[in-house]
């Protein structure tokens, strides 16, 4: 696992829709390329161990002249309940339009739990966002499975049809009562919209779902025009015993564009959601690293 002790990083004060932004770039110094971390529900800078130990993996092959940069989003923490993913498009926009204003040749943005929703949602061209040179998806699960893990339909559907009814009678923006949450968001605000996007298999949220017709996933797939790398944990805690993810991801690189899904793409093994055991974390560090050997052409500014 990558340490626990006090770390160096080199903090990146930058423009942003979110005030007071900092990116915080860990690795080899000096290094002309970025790997863009970007965790999941309640995550902020530092609070998954393995960007760290990827960074110290990095420093181990200097020709790939990778740091590692995190940074905190509006969504950061306990402020997932009021975000969307449209905003972390824009605050992950902002960071990489200041990485290229630095003089960054290649940018990879890997996202974690909902971080990988995230890198979905970036490549929409809705957005028109500044382009990147690759993207990591560790852990895309589908939120709804992983919440009707934790909440019985009985308290789960009557949860979601008050969220829609406030969405419907434009109050979205109001909390849902804590009651009606798994647990694990009871001690932060949630609204009716986030919560639906995240718990309604209609949801906007809703990229991974095994279950989504090939109609609705084959166009979130196509939009992904740089190299992709989709790693599922093998052990994941927050996916349904009865999800085949070798299958699911070999599905999804089938609905990719020719020569987008990497070959290295699979299941960690012995992954938890989090990667935090030795084994798993290093093979994840390796294969990280044989998946940016790969990308060999610069975005041009």
């Amino acid at each position: 696992m990558a340490p626990t002790d006090p770390f160096p990083v080199t903090v990146h004060p930058f423009p942003s829709p979110t005030s007071h932004a900092c990116a915080y770039e860990i690795g080899p110094p000096n290094a002309k390329n970025a790997l863009v971390f970007v965790g999941g529900l309640g995550d902020g800078p530092h609070t998954v161990p393995y960007p760290r130990a990827i960074a110290k993996r990095l420093e181990q092959e200097p020709s790939l002249a990778y740091s590692v940069f995190e940074f905190r989003l509006k969504s950061s923490f306990s402020a997932f309940g009021y975000a969307r993913l449209v905003d972390d498009v824009a605050d992950i926009a902002a960071l990489v339009k200041y990485l290229r204003s630095i003089g960054k040749e290649r940018i990879v943005l890997m996202g974690h739990s909902t971080g990988c929703q995230d890198c979905m949602e970036y490549a929409s061209p809705k957005h028109a966002a500044p382009p990147v040179d690759g993207y990591i998806l560790q852990a895309p699960v589908c939120d709804a499975d992983a919440i009707a893990l934790e909440m019985s339909q009985d308290l789960l559907e009557p949860s979601l049809t008050l969220a829609k009814q406030l969405i419907d009678t434009g109050k979205s923006h109001e909390c849902m009562p804590p009651a009606q949450l798994p647990d694990f968001m009871r001690g932060s605000p949630v609204s009716a919209w986030r919560w639906y996007a995240l718990a309604s298999r209609d949801g906007e949220d809703n990229y991974f779902g095994p279950g989504l017709l090939d109609e609705v996933a084959s166009p979130y797939w196509k939009r992904i025009d740089k190299p992709l790398l989709i790693l599922h944990s093998g052990d994941d805690e927050f996916v349904p015993k009865t999800v085949d993810k070798e299958n699911l991801i070999a599905h999804w690189r089938q609905l990719c564009n020719p020569g987008i899904a990497s070959e290295f793409s699979g299941t960690i093994p012995g992954a938890g959601h989090r990667v935090e055991e030795p084994d798993a974390e290093d093979w994840l560090c390796d294969t990280v690293i044989k998946f940016l050997q790969t990308i060999k052409s610069p975005q041009a500014t």
